[in-house]
């Protein structure tokens, strides 16, 4: 392995009260990157620069799948039903969605065998280039709802 990128999905919760009823909630989704565990290997530095580009390229698309998800959780967050348990509800979602991210992860890497498979890597990236045009609406990941109706 030359290099890994780990992104993830991480949601923000801020709840209006009004004489301390919850009334609305304002839902902030965003792809991230998990600095810590992401990394090049020095060797890298060596490879020819097509090489490097390859190996970058395939690794922005991690970011890409976890985006895609992202947008995805925010466009499914606009509809989906809560209760007064909504901040486990909203917890638990984001949660399905990361896992969900994760798997997709996996058969990307499988798929392109890490990109090595430039015939196959060449497929993914017009694939998530597609879905994320496809959810291009959804990339402010600001969800607003109102509570209690």
């Amino acid at each position: 392995m030359a290099a890994l990128t780990r992104t993830g999905i991480t949601y923000y919760l801020t709840t209006e009260k009004v004489n301390g009823k919850p009334v609305g909630i304002r839902i902030t989704v965003q792809a991230t990157v998990h600095k810590e565990h992401t990394f090049i290997k020095e060797r890298v530095l060596d490879y020819t620069p097509s090489v490097k580009h390859r190996l970058l390229q395939h690794e922005q698309r991690h970011f890409d799948i976890s985006e895609i998800f992202a947008r995805l959780a925010a466009r499914k967050l606009q509809i989906l039903k809560l209760t007064q348990n909504y901040q486990k509800e909203i917890a638990h979602f984001v949660n399905e969605k990361f896992k969900a991210a994760e798997a997709y992860h996996h058969l990307y890497d499988s798929d392109t065998q890490n990109g090595e498979d430039f015939a196959a890597q060449d497929e993914w990236d017009d694939k998530i280039a597609a879905r994320l045009m496809e959810l291009d609406r959804y990339k402010k990941k600001v969800v607003v709802r109102r509570l209690g109706k």
